[in-house]
């Protein structure tokens, strides 16, 4: 049977850094592990630490929630093994919005996809745009430098210049602060 997989967020107030990843990281897997759990893939924001967890499906999450309680309080715990609740493009670009702002780049990638996945044309390049970029600040939060620069290029050139807003995302001034941080390699997190 197929592990549940859960994705775990744990408040902190800048104590962290990505370049922490790899010691909290070891820190969760030590709470989880005895219980059966795995913890993989952990990232840094300037608000929380978050990471997938995997456990048994007939295993209570509550406990697993509870033994992670060393590391901070956990501000939300987000089944992602189940079918998308919705793919309204307004309701998805919507919450992936929102997503994006609080630095939750993970969940805006899994939120993106299934509407990604119902799209065609350039409809369909510029929401692969939003997700290649969502994932590049995915590696910045993991430390992961190697991929960032050539993912956000990838990003910038899917984004192109055929919409200038999507279902309320300004895509002109995203694609603009994109053009910037490239010319510049310095990364920032926009607002969107």
């Amino acid at each position: 049977m197929k592990d549940a997989r859960y994705l775990v967020r744990i408040g902190q107030s800048g104590t962290f850094q990505p370049s922490d990843q790899a010691d909290l990281l070891s820190k969760a897997r030590a709470h989880v592990e005895p219980l059966g759990g795995k913890a993989i893939n952990l990232r840094v924001s300037r608000t929380a630490i978050e990471f997938d967890l995997f456990i048994a499906p007939n295993e209570d999450v509550a406990t697993f929630l509870s033994a992670l309680k060393p590391l901070g309080h956990v501000l939300t715990c987000k089944r992602l093994d189940l079918p998308p609740a919705s793919v309204h493009p307004s309701a998805v670009v919507a919450e992936a919005r929102h997503l994006f702002n609080e630095q939750r780049f993970w969940e805006v990638h899994e939120v993106l996809e299934g509407l990604w996945k119902e799209l065609k044309g350039s409809e369909k390049e510029l929401v692969q745009g939003l997700i290649i970029a969502a994932a590049a600040w995915v590696h910045v939060q993991k430390d992961e430098w190697d991929p960032v620069w050539k993912m956000l290029a990838d990003a910038l050139r899917r984004i192109g210049r055929e919409f200038d807003t999507y279902q309320g995302w300004d895509i002109k001034k995203f694609r603009e602060h994109l053009a910037r941080i490239l010319a510049d390699k310095k990364i920032d997190f926009p607002t969107v």
